[in-house]
């Protein structure tokens, strides 16, 4: 059976040009006609690729931190967890001083601290940055150990248990629905206090035993 092929009809000289892409060192068609196409498609590849140098970069390839600034950026950080906002602080100088600043970590601090009972004291010393504050609050809440510093910080309220003695359910206001439940507060001499006009007794024996939990967290 005979097979035949396409032959290609010879380019005449109003035909349309090869792309730009495809002829971009290619030597112009024969033709006076064709040369000056050529000439024209090369000055006009020419002024677009001139074009293209003096366009702006679009915004999306633009540091975020100079599209928004440093006070809207704050906001969009807080937004994210802390985790989030301490690895932007590696993107350079300038997201590292947004990122960790007191304005920004502050708002953290509250979120960290919201509901605890127990704050650290070194979470609290003056000067000091709210950045290291959180961080410092992290490590201490990883602690399996009770501290002196614990005990002495707080206002403990107790009441005795119902297997003490008559005499010592008698004084107490929980068994008694006189008033709230005691309150001991301790001190690092060893020593314990209770509120004013706090006049139960159980004092002294109380204290024999917070001389020996102080001696345990230390």
């Amino acid at each position: 059976m005979a097979q035949t092929r396409d032959r290609m009809a010879p380019a005449k000289s109003g035909d349309a040009l090869p792309d730009d892409d495809d002829e971009r060192d290619g030597s112009p068609p024969p033709g006076e006609e064709g040369a000056l196409n050529w000439k024209r498609q090369r000055r006009r590849r020419g002024t677009r690729k001139r074009e293209d140098r003096d366009l702006p970069p679009p915004s999306s390839s633009r540091d975020p931190l100079e599209v928004f600034g440093a006070d809207l950026m704050v906001m969009i950080l807080n937004n994210l967890d802390a985790r989030s906002v301490a690895l932007s602080m590696l993107v350079s100088r300038a997201w590292h001083s947004v990122a960790s600043s007191d304005r920004l970590w502050s708002l953290k601090c509250e979120e960290l601290w919201s509901g605890k009972a127990h704050i650290p004291r070194i979470s609290q010393v003056h000067g000091l940055s709210k950045l290291a504050s959180y961080s410092l609050s992290v490590l201490d809440g990883k602690r399996t150990r009770i501290t002196k510093y614990d005990l002495c910080d707080h206002a403990w309220e107790f009441h005795f248990s119902k297997a003490a003695p008559e005499y010592w359910l008698n004084l107490d206001p929980y068994w008694k629905g006189t008033g709230p439940p005691m309150r001991r507060y301790f001190h690092l001499d060893g020593s314990q206090t209770a509120d004013p006009g706090d006049t139960e007794a159980g004092l002294e024996l109380g204290n024999v035993k917070q001389c020996f939990l102080l001696f345990q967290c230390a």
